[in-house]
């Protein structure tokens, strides 16, 4: 236990909060047509977005062409180790966002909430025994 940090929803509410602060103060409000989290971390993030940013929530990547001439937020929980992230990076429309970012990263979002430490970061929709290795990276 003491090598994670455990985010509350409150902590949670108030990094949506900078998101959508930021958001309006680079005016990217209004070039924004959608937002995509990436699954899993990124989902609970784009929805609260998507609600309020007032914009749509893409189910999938390729639903983007629906918005063919708006900006897409993309967003995740954490930029770690960047290899989820890498594939989103070189489209010109595309904004990064994520709640925390590791500067070991091979993507450097255009916004983050916080740099992460040390510690193994445990967010409210996961289970407070989460290992320090996502269950999908064991296989």
């Amino acid at each position: 236990m003491a090598n994670k940090k455990f985010i509350t929803w409150n902590e949670y509410d108030i990094y949506i909060d900078m998101i959508v602060d930021w958001v309006r103060l680079n005016s990217w409000h209004l070039t924004i047509g959608a937002v995509y989290g990436l699954p899993r971390g990124g989902l609970p993030i784009a929805v609260s977005l998507s609600h309020r940013l007032g914009v749509p929530l893409l189910m999938t990547y390729d639903d983007r062409k629906v918005v063919t001439d708006k900006q897409i937020l993309i967003v995740d929980d954490i930029a770690d180790t960047g290899n989820t992230l890498n594939p989103y990076k070189d489209e010109e429309r595309n904004i990064i966002c994520t709640l925390h970012y590791h500067e070991q990263s091979i993507v450097r979002p255009d916004f983050h909430c916080e740099k992460k430490g040390d510690k193994w970061i445990v967010y409210p929709w996961e289970t407070r025994d989460s290992e320090e290795i996502q269950d999908y990276l064991k296989q």
